[in-house]
C-alpha cells in the first residue's frame, strides 16, 4: 500500500503540473492520446497478463517458472511489436474513433501524440510481466515501488519543457521504459530472472485460453474510454477542457482506488491462488476476509470522495497558477469526481471478486458479467450524460459498478461459499460508522472555515485536512463501537 500510494501520489503531481505548465489543447490532446496505449493496457499488461499468468506461475516449481516467464517475454515482445506497428499507421483513425464528429480537440496534434505515446506499451508490457512474477513470489516492494518511476521521469520532461505537447509523450515512455528496467534486479536478486531465449512452454495453451476471455471482457470494457471520450469531446455538449477534466477525475478516483482496493486485492490474490495450488480450505475464510477487509477501506474513502471534491480538487489543482483555459477544466472536474465516491466500494469489490475465478481458472463467469456490465455502463453513459453533464458520467459508472458487485457477490456465494451475510454485516456497521464521520468532519471544516474567512485555495486546504482528520477518527471510534471485527484487535471475532 506504501509503494501503492507513492505511485499514486507522484501520478497525482505529474497531473498538477499538466495543469500548471499546459495549455488546455495541449492537455486535452494528451489526455486523448494516452487513452490509446490504456486501451491494449489491460490486454498486453496489467489485466489479462497479470490474471492468467499469477495462478499458473505458482503451480509450477523452480527452474520450470523461470521457463514459463521467458515464453511469456518472447511472446508479449511479438505481441507488442505487431501492435505497434498497426498503432502507427492507424493513429488518424483512431483518433477519429475517439473524438465527436465536431470536437472539442485539437485534432492533429492529438494524432501525433498518438503516436509518440503507443511505445509505452511495450515497456508497461514487460513490467507487468516482472510485476506478475515477484507478487506471484510474494515479493511486493519492487513491483509496488515501480511506477515512481515512470511518475519521476515524465515529471523531469515536464519541467524540462513546459508547454511542449511532444515531450509530456516522451516523458511517458521514457519513464515506461525506467519502470521495466527497475524490476529486473529485483528478479536476479530472488533467483526468478525470465530464461530468456525460449518461444514456448507446456503452460502457454493455457495461458492464452485464460487471457483469451479476459481480452475479450477488457476489449468491452475498453468500449467505454471510448463511448466515454466521444462524449466528454463532443463540442455540443462541453467545452474545451472536458477531455483533460473527466481525465483528472478519473486519475483521482484511481489514485483512491489503487490505495484501498487495488494495493490489497494484489496481495489476497497471491494468497488465494497460493492456497488454491494447495488445495488448502481456507480458501472461502481468505476470499471472506479479503471482501470485508476492502469494504472497510473503501466505504469512508468513498464517502469522504463525495463529500469534499471539490476542496480535494481545488486544492490539488490550484495550488500552482493553472494555465490557459484550466480553470474549466478544474469546475469539470469538480462534477465529475463526486459520484465516483459513490462508486469506489463497488469498484473496489468487482476489482477484488473477480480474482477468485481466474484463481479456479473459472472464466466464462467474469465474461459474461463483465460484459454484461459493460454495455449496461455505455448505456447510462450516453442517457445520463446530455442530462446531468459529465457528473451523468460518473453516475453511470457508479450505478453499473453497484450493480456488477451484487451479482459478483451471489455468485461467490454459490461459487465458494462466502459467507454474504458476514460481508452484509460488515457493510452496515461501516457504512454508518462511515456516514456519521464524513458528516460530522463535513460540519467542522464547514464551521473552521467560516469562522477564519480565509482565501479560497487555503480554505479548500483547510477544509481537506480538517475534514480528514475528523473523518479518521471518528470512523475508528464508531467502528470500534460497533464491533467491527479488523479493529477489535485481542478479541474474539
Amino acid at each position: 500500500m506504501g509503494g501503492t500510494l507513492a505511485s499514486r501520489a507522484s501520478g497525482l503531481l505529474r497531473e498538477v503540473l499538466l495543469v500548471a505548465l499546459f495549455p488546455v489543447r495541449a492537455s486535452d490532446a494528451f489526455r486523448l492520446a494516452w487513452t490509446v496505449p490504456n486501451l491494449f493496457r489491460e490486454l498486453l499488461a496489467e489485466g489479462a497478463l497479470t490474471n492468467a499468468f499469477i495462478p499458473l506461475y505458482q503451480r509450477l516449481r523452480g527452474e520450470d517458472r523461470r521457463a514459463f516467464a521467458g515464453a511469456m517475454l518472447s511472446v508479449l515482445a511479438l505481441a507488442n511489436g505487431l501492435v505497434l506497428a498497426l498503432a502507427l499507421m492507424a493513429a488518424p483513425w483512431i483518433v477519429e474513433l475517439l473524438l465527436a464528429p465536431q470536437s472539442n480537440v485539437d485534432r492533429e496534434l492529438a494524432v501525433q501524440l498518438v503516436r509518440l505515446t503507443f511505445p509505452v506499451l511495450l515497456a508497461i508490457s514487460l513490467s507487468a510481466l516482472a510485476m506478475g512474477v515477484l507478487n506471484a513470489e510474494e515479493r511486493f516492494f519492487a513491483p509496488a515501488w515501480a511506477p515512481v518511476l515512470l511518475n519521476v521521469v515524465a515529471i523531469a520532461a515536464m519541467l524540462a519543457y513546459p508547454g511542449e505537447a511532444r515531450w509530456l509523450a516522451l516523458g511517458v515512455v521514457l519513464g515506461g521504459a525506467a519502470q521495466a528496467l527497475v524490476q529486473w534486479p529485483a528478479m536476479w536478486r530472488a533467483g526468478v530472472l525470465p530464461t530468456l531465449g525460449r518461444w514456448w512452454h507446456s503452460s502457454m495453451p493455457l495461458a492464452l485460453a485464460l487471457m483469451a476471455p479476459f481480452a475479450f471482457t477488457t476489449g468491452a470494457r475498453q468500449l467505454l474510454n471510448v463511448v466515454a471520450q466521444r462524449i466528454v469531446s463532443n463540442d455540443a455538449l462541453f467545452p474545451a477542457g472536458a477531455v483533460t477534466a473527466y481525465a483528472l477525475s478519473t486519475m483521482l478516483f484511481s489514485l483512491a482506488l489503487g490505495l484501498f482496493a487495488i494495493s490489497p486485492a494484489m496481495a489476497y490474490y497471491a494468497r488465494l491462488g497460493n492456497l488454491a495450488a494447495e488445495g488448502s480450505s481456507r480458501f472461502s475464510a481468505t476470499l471472506e476476509s479479503g471482501t470485508r477487509f476492502i469494504l472497510l477501506l473503501t466505504l469512508p474513502a468513498g464517502a469522504a470522495t463525495y463529500a469534499f471534491a471539490e476542496d480535494a480538487v481545488r486544492t490539488v489543482f490550484e495550488l500552482l497558477q493553472p494555465a490557459q483555459g484550466q480553470e474549466v477544466t478544474i469546475s469539470l472536474a469538480v462534477l465529475a469526481l463526486a459520484p465516483l465516491g459513490v462508486a469506489l466500494p463497488a469498484a473496489g469489490l468487482v476489482n477484488y471478486l473477480l480474482r477468485p475465478f481466474f484463481v479456479r481458472q473459472r472464466v466464462a463467469a467474469p465474461v459474461a458479467v463483465s460484459v454484461a456490465f459493460t454495455l449496461l455502463t455505455a448505456l447510462l453513459f450516453v442517457l445520463l450524460a446530455p442530462r446531468l453533464g459529465i457528473a451523468g458520467v460518473s453516475w453511470g459508472t457508479a450505478l453499473a459498478m453497484s450493480a456488477q458487485a451484487l451479482v459478483l457477490l451471489a455468485w461467490l456465494r454459490r461459487a465458494e461459499g462466502l459467507d454474504v451475510r458476514a460481508v452484509a454485516r460488515q457493510a452496515f456497521r461501516v457504512s454508518i460508522a462511515a456516514v456519521v464521520a464524513v458528516a460530522g468532519a463535513r460540519w467542522c471544516a464547514n464551521a473552521i472555515t467560516g469562522a477564519l474567512a480565509l482565501p479560497a485555495w487555503w480554505e479548500a486546504l483547510t477544509s481537506v485536512l480538517v475534514g480528514g482528520a475528523v473523518t479518521l477518527i471518528v470512523f475508528l471510534a464508531l467502528a470500534y463501537a460497533l464491533r467491527v471485527p479488523e479493529l477489535r484487535f485481542g478479541r474474539n471475532r
